[in-house]
C-alpha cells in the first residue's frame, strides 16, 4: 500500500498518483502506472463532478496507462480528460486555475521506469 499522499511541495497544484482528499484541488493528475495503490481515488464520486465542470483538468499519464485504464469501464469517464504523453519527450503543461484565469507552465518528461507494462 502506498502512504504517498500525491503532492509535491514544489509542485503544489498537481497531484500524482492520488486523487482524493487534498489532491481534489489540483489543476492537473498525473498516473504513473494502472497499479491499484497508485489509483486510490480515481474514481470517486468528488473528482468525477470536479471534471464534469471543468475544461481545463486533465490526468496525464503514458499511452500504455491510459490504454489500460479506459479498457475498464469504471473508469470510461475520464476519456475525454486524459493526455498521453510520448516517452522521453519534454512536454509543456499549462495548468489554470479556472476561477482566476491564473496560468502555470510546467515541462514534464515521463521516463520509462520498468515497473510493469506503461509505467513511468
Amino acid at each position: 500500500m502506498s502512504s504517498f499522499a500525491g503532492r509535491m511541495k514544489e509542485y503544489p497544484n498537481m497531484s500524482l498518483d492520488r486523487f482524493d482528499r487534498e489532491n481534489l484541488h489540483a489543476r492537473a493528475y498525473f498516473l504513473s502506472h494502472c497499479h491499484k495503490d497508485h489509483m486510490k481515488g480515481l474514481k470517486g464520486p468528488l473528482l468525477k463532478r470536479k471534471l464534469k465542470f471543468s475544461l481545463t483538468v486533465k490526468l496525464y499519464c503514458s499511452f500504455v496507462t491510459k490504454e489500460l485504464l479506459l479498457s475498464n469501464p469504471k473508469y470510461a469517464f475520464w476519456e475525454d480528460h486524459i493526455v498521453a504523453l510520448e516517452l522521453e519527450s519534454p512536454t509543456l503543461i499549462t495548468l489554470i486555475d479556472e476561477a482566476s484565469g491564473e496560468r502555470e507552465e510546467l515541462v514534464v518528461t515521463l521516463l520509462p521506469a520498468g515497473h510493469c507494462p506503461g509505467s513511468v
